[in-house]
């Protein structure tokens, strides 16, 4: 845990000065607290005691100098080979950074995140490919990689690591096991997960539960970002919403009209860190852009 002082996060002035008069000045003083200890301490709620232990843990570290290797290896983008979303990404995806791409059914996301795949192959870096609706099956991807890579580089299949998701349980466990899933592949740069809404269709689940999902992905996808630097693709579909003729939510008796968004919303997405792309035709005729 770095000397950092607390300063620098933007806490609130009473908090600031409440955790100073208990002796927390550095991220390294909070090293060791637990959100209950700490609500004790300064007389705040469990659940604003974990928001500064969270903002604490989650905040990267930037060292005051870098080396120009460093440098460079964080600016590095990633293009998806798909013009009109590289013109987007200004050539291409920052390492370190997530992209989502939605749209409907048919529309050309997994394209997309099978063109940064094969732009974090062409330079040797691994990708952990996962898969919650077996959209792009493990034979794709190696017909993919045969057709495009491997003429002159036979190795490229190996660099590529498949997994299928099929439920919520399964893609919480995986979550949550992230951690330890870099830590036993440290050479993976770059995680794909396609069709990442579909296990949240789950015909029982409670707006609460689900908002609470969607919470544990977002940490789980910030430390990734921020502590592995793992850049991060995710497909999704839209959904409809409806709205009433003066533009607040409907329903199918209420709504004049309805609109296309993405299924999942923003909330498991980093803030800052997430570039968020939607496909659509441009005409009855024309293709996706």
């Amino acid at each position: 845990m770095s000397s950092r002082s607390l300063i620098s996060i933007g806490l609130p002035k009473d908090t600031l000065s409440a955790l100073a008069q208990c002796g927390y000045e550095t991220f390294q003083d909070l090293e060791a607290a637990t959100a209950e200890d700490l609500a004790k301490e300064l007389n705040i709620t469990n659940n604003a005691a974990e928001k500064i232990i969270n903002v604490v843990h989650i905040t990267p570290t930037v060292p005051l100098t870098q080396s120009g290797a460093a440098l460079m290896n964080t600016s590095c983008r990633f293009p998806t080979k798909i013009p009109s979303i590289d013109r987007l990404l200004r050539g291409g995806l920052l390492r370190g950074h997530i992209l989502e791409v939605t749209g409907v059914p048919g529309s050309p996301k997994e394209t997309a995140a099978l063109g940064i795949m094969t732009s974090f192959v062409e330079v040797d870096e691994e990708v952990l490919f996962v898969d919650c609706q077996n959209m792009v099956p493990c034979a794709k991807l190696k017909h993919i990689l045969s057709s495009i890579l491997t003429k002159e580089r036979p190795e490229s299949l190996a660099l590529v690591h498949y997994m299928k998701i099929h439920t919520m349980a399964d893609l919480m466990v995986f979550i949550q096991r992230l951690p330890l899933v870099l830590e036993a592949h440290q050479k993976v740069k770059l995680l794909i997960i396609a069709s990442v809404s579909f296990p949240f269709q789950y015909p029982n689940l409670t707006l609460t539960s689900r908002n609470a999902l969607l919470d544990t992905v977002k940490q789980a996808l910030t430390k990734a970002c921020t502590f592995k630097n793992l850049t991060i693709v995710t497909t999704s579909q839209l959904a409809t919403k409806l709205l009433k003729a003066d533009g607040t939510p409907g329903t199918f008796d209420t709504g004049a009209k309805g609109i296309m968004v993405p299924q999942l919303g923003p909330a498991y997405l980093p803030s800052g860190r997430t570039y968020r792309v939607i496909l659509s035709r441009v005409g009855p005729t024309s293709g996706y852009d």
